[in-house]
């Protein structure tokens, strides 16, 4: 298990954070029918739960594209991506930590991605109230960004798995 207090996974949660803000906040595909978002930020909070496990994964999921929600027009969502996206990243880290099995990670992605689709799901029929036919539209961009992101994290963790192994698995 990760020891957060290790000044080395402090620095990591925090550039992995920022990587998840920016890759929230400003690389975007906007989805016409809803006003929503297509965004790559699920890859960064994947990379990081797979390589530094739950805690990390988790932290970075919930910080940086929480604040990439407050940063946006979106900002009375935050409370809500902090929630989601933070037990999004822990779960993935739970499942796949510092693994070198494939469907492992996949069955982490899928885990964890599930509950970031249905977690806003949930949350915009029961808080914000928009009506579950109009809240279905977003669940395939929503999947199609956990998948996106899913292929991305698989790639580069299998690419950089050494590197990071030497670096902090010593």
């Amino acid at each position: 298990m990760t020891k957060i207090k290790n000044p080395k996974y402090i620095g990591v949660v925090a550039v992995f954070a920022a990587l998840a803000f920016v890759t929230t906040r400003f690389i975007q595909i906007p989805i016409l029918q809803t006003g929503g978002y297509l965004n790559f930020g699920e890859a960064v909070i994947f990379i990081s739960a797979i390589f530094f496990g739950p805690v990390v994964g988790g932290l970075v999921g919930a910080i940086g594209p929480a604040l990439a929600d407050l940063t946006s027009p979106y900002a009375a969502y935050a409370p809500f991506t902090f929630v989601i996206k933070g037990i999004e990243g822990f779960v993935v880290g739970k499942i796949a930590f510092n693994s070198e099995d494939r469907y492992k990670k996949i069955l982490a992605i899928i885990a964890g991605g599930s509950i970031m689709v249905i977690g806003y799901f949930v949350v915009q029929i029961t808080v914000f109230l928009i009506p579950p036919p109009v809240a279905l539209i977003e669940v395939p961009f929503n999947v199609l960004q956990v998948l996106v992101g899913g292929v991305i994290a698989i790639f580069v963790t299998e690419k950089l798995k050494k590197s990071v192994n030497n670096i902090f698995h010593r």
